[in-house]
């Protein structure tokens, strides 16, 4: 079976920009300066068929404008990877952001069709987290320090539970063996036995919605995940990319 493989060619300059594949954000970085990169994107692809891809270019942290020639320049990329090795198949047109105007916000957005064999059980069974009839904000709150103190108190069975889903999803789609699985967990676990500890959740975070309103994470006003360990010797951080997913009849979250 082909192991069809995805991604974003992109270049970037003077701006903060996020790529969203069908409304899930799976790269974002701020580009003071010019830098140029190659974004897996199969992380957002839940099954052969149309793919909706949005780039979203935002002022240099801190900023309020736009800098004057900031920009995104992409295209797609498609690879077989079954043979362990990446054997280009075909590529995508090519795009770029409009020309700079007097907004805090540029968006570009595009299609393409992806070619893999597999299907994930993830947030499209969610339901719709602006239509709860509860305080989401605070129950996103309560699953964080679920895990801050799961962490901390080092029950990394609880953490590795929680993840379980995300992390079978990664596999699937990112083409993982058992080994290499395992081996994205057991990287952070590691961390925390090398003096990072996760850091409690700060008053003014926020809600951040994607995939149609079926995720929300918590962030901070920095636009950094809020949940997030750190080492107070090396002032490292590390951010923990997590997502909650409300599923219709089940009165927990989904971690994806």
């Amino acid at each position: 079976m082909k192991q069809i493989y995805y991604e974003l060619d992109c270049s970037a300059l003077m701006c903060y920009f996020e790529v969203l594949i069908n409304d899930v954000c799976v790269f974002s970085l701020n580009v003071d300066g010019q830098a140029s990169m190659d974004i897996p994107i199969n992380s957002g692809i839940l099954e052969k068929g149309q793919q909706n891809i949005e780039i979203r270019v935002l002022p240099l942290s801190g900023g309020k404008e736009l800098h004057k020639e900031a920009y995104v320049r992409y295209k797609v990329i498609e690879y077989d990877v079954s043979s362990g090795d990446f054997q280009f198949v075909q590529q995508f047109e090519n795009f770029q952001t409009a020309p700079v105007e007097k907004i805090p916000l540029l968006i570009h957005k595009s299609v393409f069709m992806a070619n893999v064999s597999y299907k994930l059980d993830a947030w499209q069974n969610g339901v719709d987290l602006k239509d709860v009839n509860f305080d989401l904000k605070k129950a996103l709150i309560q699953e964080c320090e679920k895990i801050i103190n799961a962490l901390n108190n080092k029950d990394y069975k609880l953490f590795t539970e929680k993840l379980a889903k995300k992390e079978k999803n990664a596999a699937i789609a990112m083409y993982l063996n058992s080994e290499e699985s395992k081996n994205r967990i057991s990287k952070i676990l590691g961390e925390l036995e090398d003096g990072f500890k996760a850091m409690p959740i700060e008053d003014n975070v926020y809600i951040e919605y994607s995939a149609y309103n079926r995720l929300a994470t918590l962030k901070r006003l920095n636009r950094m995940p809020a949940l997030y360990l750190e080492n107070s010797k090396t002032e490292e951080e590390i951010v923990l990319d997590i997502r909650f997913c409300g599923i219709k009849e089940n009165t927990r979250f989904e971690i994806f």
